[in-house]
């Protein structure tokens, strides 16, 4: 046989037997026959055969395949946990489908019909209805429905037994942002958000206002600003929001990272400097941090954990009774250039 990619087809030629004989073969079926086996294991290790991915799925009757289901891939969360979790099915011998729902029930509807239909092993969802404070019932018949056919891991809070949540602690980022800000010198501290509708942003609001009264800081409703979405644009227009105000805070909370960035973008555009005029702290720690001037301080998360929490909720394969029903991953706080302490009264 000449040197070329060994498949299951040229293995089972040379033997004079079936492909199905060989698959038997390679998943230690005890229904082959041992000079069979000989004679094929002979021409594996000769030709030193490793069936690929697609070939073994077939030989185990399993996919082999994870769908992940995000509300918007251009989000640079969602495009880290994405890629975090594609390492981690690669690592395992899985690949992933990357399944954007852009937050609108509509294609949350069409995606997850299409995906019991397509019965990958399992199912991760991030972001979208599974978010709400309050249930959708339409969606949540789709999750069973869903579930009915692969295993499902949320990157949220669970929604029902059978379906295992991990999350961000939206509480413990936003106590360790202001006790930061706290540390710096900063009580003046205003917060850009969005999502009134999902859980994230309740529990970030909140701990804004827990935490700022634990330390005794004043929390005045016009620093608390609510903005269209979670992109750049939101963040300009929060931006501006704030500069109608008689006074401006200190430092400024962004949702997320690139809420943050529109907000570094708009104060830049009017002339305040980052950090000596305002801080500026982001949430989710992405890639994106990096390539804005100055640097972007942000309270972030291990990726590779989250990924790897996610992998192993997804692809539990035992009692559901048996495996957590909710975690969160810790935070921590990746210090860089936006933030430092606040100006002194009466100095530019």
């Amino acid at each position: 046989m000449a040197k070329k990619n060994i498949t299951i087809y040229d293995i089972a030629r040379e033997a004079g037997v079936s492909p199905a004989t060989v698959s038997r073969i390679l998943t230690g079926s005890t229904s082959v026959s041992a000079g069979k086996r000989e004679q094929v294991m002979q021409l594996i290790e000769k030709y030193n055969f490793r069936p690929n991915a697609f070939a073994r799925a077939l030989t185990e009757n399993r996919s082999r395949l994870i769908g992940m289901v995000v509300a918007h891939s251009g989000n640079s969360y969602y495009n880290s946990l994405f890629a975090a979790c594609e390492q981690e099915a690669y690592r395992r011998g899985y690949v992933t489908m990357l399944m954007n729902t852009y937050s609108q029930p509509e294609f949350e509807e069409s995606v997850l019909s299409r995906l019991a239909e397509m019965r990958p092993e399992a199912v991760i969802l991030s972001g979208g209805r599974i978010d709400l404070e309050v249930p959708d019932e339409s969606f949540t018949r789709l999750l069973v429905h869903l579930r009915e056919m692969s295993r499902v891991a949320v990157a949220s809070r669970s929604p029902m037994p059978g379906i295992p949540g991990i999350s961000v602690d939206h509480r413990g980022s936003m106590d360790v942002a202001i006790r930061y800000l706290y540390g710096l010198g900063h009580r003046e501290i205003a917060f850009v958000y969005t999502g009134a509708p999902y859980y994230g942003t309740r529990e970030r609001l909140q701990q804004f206002g827990e935490t700022m009264a634990q330390l005794g800081l004043p929390i005045r409703l016009e620093w608390l600003i609510p903005v269209e979405d979670y992109n750049i644009a939101s963040g300009i227009e929060g931006v501006k929001r704030l500069l109608a105000l008689p006074r401006l805070p200190t430092a400024l909370l962004g949702m997320n990272d690139m809420v943050t960035i529109g907000l570094l973008q708009g104060l830049l555009s009017h002339g305040l400097r980052v950090p000596q005029d305002v801080s500026l702290l982001g949430f989710d720690d992405t890639f994106v941090t990096d390539i804005t001037t100055p640097h972007l301080s942000s309270v972030g998360y291990d990726y590779p954990a989250y990924a790897r929490m996610l992998l192993d909720a997804a692809l539990y394969d035992g009692p559901w009774e048996e495996i957590p029903h909710d975690q969160r991953i810790p935070v921590f706080i990746t210090e860089r250039e936006s933030c430092a302490p606040p100006p002194k009264p009466g100095m530019e």
